[in-house]
C-alpha cells in the first residue's frame, strides 16, 4: 500500500502518483498528467486511457487540494457512474488517504473539504456548483 498521503511527491508529480498506482503509462498520458492547462481535448482512440488518466487527476485533485469540487460530467449518467467507479478503486488501492466525510455510490466527500460528485452533463444537473 502506498502512502499517499505522506508523499509529498505524490502531490507534486502525478505521473508518480500514477506510478504509485502501479499504472505503466504512455507518452501522451504523462504529458497529459504533467499539464497545468485550464483546458484540453484529447484526440484519442477508443480504450486508450482517457477514462483512467481523467479519474487519476480527478483523484489527485480530491486529495492534495483541499476544498476542491471535481465534477465527473458525462453525457449519461452510467458514463459518469463508470468513471467514478474508477476514482474509488484508486482512492481504495491507495488506502484512503484523507479519511472519507461520505462515501456513496455516486460522490465522495473527504476530510479535507474535497468533494467528488458524479453527475449526467446537462444544464439542469451542473447549475448550483461553483
Amino acid at each position: 500500500m502506498v502512502q499517499a498521503k505522506h508523499d509529498i511527491r505524490l502531490g507534486l508529480d502525478r505521473v508518480a502518483f500514477v506510478e504509485a498506482l502501479g499504472i505503466e503509462s504512455a507518452e501522451w498520458q504523462r504529458e497529459l498528467l504533467g499539464s497545468d492547462a485550464d483546458r484540453i481535448l484529447l484526440n484519442c482512440s477508443r480504450q486508450s486511457g482517457k477514462s483512467t488518466m481523467s479519474a487519476i487527476i480527478a483523484l489527485h485533485r480530491a486529495l492534495y487540494h483541499p476544498g476542491s469540487l471535481v465534477l465527473c460530467l458525462a453525457p449519461a449518467l452510467r458514463q459518469s457512474q463508470e468513471l467514478f467507479a474508477k476514482i474509488a478503486n484508486y482512492y481504495r488501492d491507495l488506502g484512503r488517504p484523507v479519511r472519507p466525510v461520505g462515501e456513496r455510490k455516486l460522490s465522495l466527500e473527504l476530510e479535507n473539504g474535497s468533494r467528488i460528485i458524479t453527475l449526467p452533463g446537462t444544464q439542469k444537473t451542473i447549475r448550483g456548483f461553483s
